[in-house]
């Protein structure tokens, strides 16, 4: 499964991850008790290619892929 990040305050950026990596943390993040104030997590998404098409779909957003969990790996 997949998630994207969308943050709209640093870069304006959507960040596609594996939802096994520990930034990820399956859509709930590395601050469990984080608000909504800097960005949203949107999925699961069953494949990469639907993560990148709805991401490639957020108004003003740069796609991007975690380094960490997906990097060149695509």
């Amino acid at each position: 499964m997949y998630y994207i990040y969308e943050n709209w305050r640093a870069e304006k950026k959507a960040v596609i991850h594996n939802g096994s990596c520990g930034m990820c943390n399956n859509g709930k993040g590395i601050h469990l008790s984080a608000s909504n104030k800097n960005g949203k997590w949107h999925g699961p998404f069953e494949t990469l290619d639907l993560a990148i098409v709805f991401a490639n779909g957020l108004q003003d957003r740069k796609t991007k892929f975690c380094k960490l969990c997906i990097g060149d790996n695509k």
